[in-house]
């Protein structure tokens, strides 16, 4: 036994040190990227102010977080606070996306947004949501909580909503509520 110890105790001692020189370095690499602060914590690797931006042709995107924690337990998950997303569709339409907590899966390739989401979209619609699960790959958006679309014509109120971005079908679903708004008299 004291055999095993006198070569497990100094691994270990020489594993811990590897393992704080790694992350010093990692820390160091994540911090020169304009990430802002990056710390460990027992949530995980935490990122102050990410943000992420990118094009592909006529649609670009601006996300950015407060915080940002990548899991120990799962790196493949982060977990968001208090994120906002510009999104520009086409050279006529763009989205703002407001959300106060998410979780991106990159195992999964999904990204759940929850509690006081919003969407404003520049065709002159607000969608709030309690919550919505995106599948990445497929462009499918899902949420089994109440929802409300307005607009200054009307608005529609529905328990669940699902979106095939493949066909091109938004499927309301339980308790579907429509309230249309008469437009103004031509005098």
């Amino acid at each position: 036994m004291v055999k095993v110890l006198r070569i497990l105790l100094p691994l270990t001692g020489v594993l811990i040190l590897a393992g704080m020189t790694a992350l010093v370095v990692v820390f160091n690499i994540l911090t020169g990227l304009g990430i802002g602060n990056v710390s460990l914590s027992s949530d995980g690797l935490v990122m102050d102010r990410p943000e992420l931006s990118g094009n592909d042709g006529e649609r670009s995107y601006k996300v950015s977080a407060v915080r940002a924690i990548q899991r120990l337990s799962d790196p493949r998950v982060i977990d968001l606070e208090n994120i906002r997303a510009d999104i520009v569709l086409d050279p006529t339409q763009s989205a703002k996306v407001s959300a106060l907590k998410g979780t991106y899966d990159n195992g999964a390739e999904t990204l759940a947004l929850y509690d006081g989401l919003q969407v404003e979209w520049s065709e002159g619609y607000i969608v709030d949501l309690a919550e919505v699960t995106i599948d990445l790959k497929s462009g499918a958006l899902k949420t089994t909580e109440p929802f409300s679309i307005r607009s200054e014509n009307g608005n529609i109120r529905a328990g669940q909503l699902t979106y095939d971005q493949d066909k091109g079908i938004v499927r309301f679903t339980d308790g579907i509520r429509m309230v249309l708004t008469p437009g103004a008299q031509e005098e």
